[in-house]
């Protein structure tokens, strides 16, 4: 697996190498997002990264009065969750959605509403100032369709684009809809039509948005089976264009497709397929870098089971990750897994459920830290619940305790610091032999910040504390820094995301 470290300056880039080749790294393990208190049925858990490196969710939490909740990362366990919008007269549904965060920091929701009559229109929330929003902001205006569906919102070049589909009662196909946030005037644009009139139905879009505030949106068109693709030049919707070969790959029935864009501008797609002559879904990519769309590559390894829903986190053409879920491994069973690009190939997949926690786990979402790596979520009815919780896992560039325990057993440091994490920062290290350890902290742009234990220590498992200040009695602020470890005639080290202290 690649890193999934951003370049850096020279003299980082060197530490980040040296990271890549010492440290072992690994999932986590399952854990739960929220406290279950047995009296709701919680779907959804949409994730995102707010700009210090802290992952945020969001999920529907049902019964109808409990509306939609959020919770954020505080640097060792999860926040404790709050309402985001009750329910009132109208019911307010968060999923499926998403979450996106602006250059300004503020958190951008969609939600859609249903009403007594079974109608639904699409509205979004957002966070600024240390609070939600207390009403939802309708997007689709005017409304030209009776049931809106699937809302997403991504933001980018100062942009907030919002797409969802929608039909009528009197009509047996849906549209593709995408409005624009009007930051002058403080309300979302008319809504536009993506999808052609073609006839098909039109279903699942997806979007993201680039470093010019251009939107790119990716949806199903049920009855062709492609995932279509289409952008908005400034005056109309270019495209659309099949992003599959339907002769080789047809995109599955309910096979959300889902596309971002790296920070070099390459926009990546996964979808769900049936490669023709096939008998089973499976997870397929395709990338394009501005030359056209890729042959679809195949993510999962053909297994005899059916894959569902999949979601992809990139940052650059190297480091890919891409979520789903699989059924068939038991009876009415769904298991959630992961695969990573290193640009060339697609890693054995991992299983990121436990068998011992949950079953049913479904509708998987990622998102990358500053580092590079993934923190995923997803639903599921853990053993000693009625109904279904948020669950995650991220991807952790330490493995701290596998490390640790496992030090004495070779000659190496096992240098750990989890990541992301708040002030002060807990080190773990293991020495093989009993020698002279010294630790030194850097910032990304190789600034030497302070060093620890400088002393002589026996061999076998340590901890250690940075005591964090800049030299002149202030913290440090939320980024990414790196600490290396020089003991028994051996160095390693390792990045770690700071996170705001709250």
């Amino acid at each position: 697996m690649g890193t999934g470290i951003r370049p850096l300056p020279v003299l980082v880039v060197l530490l980040a190498l040296l990271t890549s080749a010492a440290l072992g790294r690994g999932w986590v393990g399952q854990g739960r997002v929220h406290h279950p208190n047995g009296d709701t049925c919680d779907l959804g858990g949409c994730i995102a990264v707010d700009d210090s490196g802290r992952p945020w969710v969001c999920w529907l939490s049902s019964p109808s009065d409990s509306g939609a909740r959020w919770t954020r990362w505080m640097g060792d366990r999860w926040d404790e969750d709050r309402g985001m919008v009750a329910n009132g007269p109208v019911e307010w549904m968060v999923g499926p959605a998403s979450i996106d965060f602006d250059p300004e920091g503020r958190a951008w929701v969609p939600l859609l509403i249903q009403y007594e009559d079974n109608t639904m229109d699409v509205a979004c929330v957002r966070w600024a100032d240390g609070a939600w929003s207390p009403m939802g902001v309708q997007v689709n205006m005017p409304d030209s369709t009776d049931l809106d569906f699937y809302p997403t919102i991504r933001c980018g070049g100062g942009q907030v684009w919002c797409v969802w589909y929608g039909g009528t009662y009197q009509t047996s196909t849906e549209t593709v809809y995408a409005s624009r946030w009007d930051s002058i005037a403080g309300v979302w644009g008319p809504e536009m039509r993506v999808s052609p009139p073609d006839g098909n139905s039109h279903w699942f879009a997806n979007v993201a948005v680039d470093a010019h505030g251009t939107p790119h949106v990716v949806w199903i068109a049920a009855q062709l089976q492609a995932v279509y693709y289409s952008y908005y030049d400034g005056n109309q919707w270019v495209g659309p264009i099949a992003v599959n070969d339907t002769a080789v790959v047809k995109v599955a029935n309910w096979g959300k497709p889902r596309i971002v864009i790296d920070r070099t501008g390459i926009m990546h797609v996964s979808f769900t397929g049936v490669r023709v002559g096939a008998m089973h879904r499976d997870i397929f990519y395709t990338r394009n870098d501005g030359s056209g769309w890729s042959p679809c590559q195949m993510v999962t390894r053909d297994s005899l089971y059916d894959e569902w829903y999949s979601d992809i986190a990139a940052d650059g053409p190297d480091n890919v990750w891409i979520v789903w879920d699989r059924q068939g491994e038991g009876p009415d069973q769904f298991r959630v897994y992961a695969s990573h690009f290193d640009g060339h190939l697609w890693a054995p997949e991992e299983r990121l459920d436990d068998d011992s926690s949950s079953y049913n786990d479904l509708f998987p979402w990622v998102c990358l830290d500053p580092a590079g790596y993934p923190w995923v979520t997803w639903h599921a009815t853990a053993y000693d619940a009625t109904n279904s919780d948020i669950f995650y896992n991220h991807y952790d560039a330490a493995g701290v305790e596998e490390s640790v325990s496992q030090a004495s057993a070779a000659r190496t440091l096992s240098l750990a610091v989890p990541s992301p994490c708040v002030q002060p920062v807990t080190i773990r290290y293991a020495l093989p032999v009993t020698g002279n350890v010294s630790l030194e902290f850097y910032d990304r742009i190789g600034r030497k910040l302070g060093t620890l234990d400088e002393e002589r220590q026996a061999a076998g498992p340590h901890t250690a504390q940075w005591p964090i200040g800049n030299g002149d009695g202030g913290s440090i602020a939320p980024g990414i820094y790196f600490c290396r470890l020089k003991a028994a005639g051996v160095e390693e080290t390792c990045s770690f995301v700071l996170l705001e202290r709250r």
